[in-house]
């Protein structure tokens, strides 16, 4: 994301997040990480793009999930070598993912607002999962830090509006 920045120093760059989350009953893969930048947020269909990132200008970083790939196939192998029971081994698996992601996004978030990957004291990294339905507040609460969560009404606004559907 650093890089991303450089590349484009005009653009302020105010979120990157993981979305596009994929499990079924033999595999999991990588999500997708996208970033945006104010100037690209629009209103689509009268609702704003802000926290949409299939809509977002970076909405896939192909470098991000090609360094990830090699890890996925081995998480799915060892959740199901002696697993009895394939749904709850995919479950756990979903779960355990779920938890170490929404870690990454904190860590990523603290990273950078300490000028270490973008420099922004306003920038987040989150789950922003638009499949996952009722999952989707949860996930978001979990993958950011409830100080930093404060400090940004945009995301508020939207995870109340998640909550209260």
């Amino acid at each position: 994301m650093a890089e991303l920045a450089a590349a484009h120093p005009g653009e302020r760059i105010y979120a990157a997040a993981f979305h596009l989350f994929y499990v079924d009953d033999i595999q999991i893969l990588p999500p997708a990480l996208a970033v945006n930048s104010e100037a690209a947020v629009h209103e689509s269909y009268g609702c704003s793009t802000r926290f949409v990132p299939p809509e977002w200008r970076w909405d896939v970083l192909d470098g991000v999930t090609e360094v990830m790939a090699p890890w996925y196939p081995r998480l799915s192998e060892e959740y199901l070598a002696d697993a009895s029971d394939k749904d709850a081994a995919m479950a756990a698996l979903e779960s355990a993912h779920d938890s170490a992601m929404a870690r990454v996004c904190i860590a990523m978030t603290a990273t950078a607002r300490r000028g270490g990957i973008h420099g922004s004291p306003e920038f987040v990294v989150v789950i922003l999962d638009g499949q996952r339905g009722d999952e989707e507040a949860a996930l978001i609460r979990r993958s950011v830090d409830p100080r930093v969560l404060r400090t940004l009404p945009d995301l508020v606004g939207n995870l109340e509006q998640l909550e209260g559907a």
